[in-house]
């Protein structure tokens, strides 16, 4: 699996999940996409939303692909202002999806706590 794609939280807990024996278990990631992507800045504010979720959905097609051949379909989730891809992952299906070349980082998807 290509480390420098791996965010240290997300290989941290796949390290957990293997010393227990749990490698099975699907783990909540965000799929970080190789290029940005961002408003043209021309028309009004609906077209350029409209363009930049046209323009992500081409950008993430293969990507999507992937994870309906790897039978993550129903769990995944565009994350069009962020070039992304939300997912429930196993270790061995993220293994796959890093070695794309249009993937740019996976990262743990988990809620933080914030204390004031």
């Amino acid at each position: 699996m290509p480390d420098d794609k791996i965010d240290p939280a997300l290989a941290q807990e796949l390290a957990r999940l293997e010393a227990n024996g749990l490698s099975d278990r699907p783990v909540p990631v965000i799929i970080e996409h190789v290029e940005s992507a961002s408003p043209t800045g021309e028309g009004d504010s609906g077209t350029q939303i409209s363009e930049l979720e046209q323009r992500v959905r081409e950008l993430q097609r293969g990507m999507l692909d992937q994870l309906r051949d790897l039978g993550v379909g129903d769990t995944t989730r565009q994350l069009t202002l962020a070039n992304g891809v939300a997912a429930d992952l196993t270790p061995s299906q993220i293994e796959k999806i890093s070695a794309r070349p249009d993937v740019k980082r996976i990262h743990l998807a988990r809620m933080e706590k914030v204390t004031a």
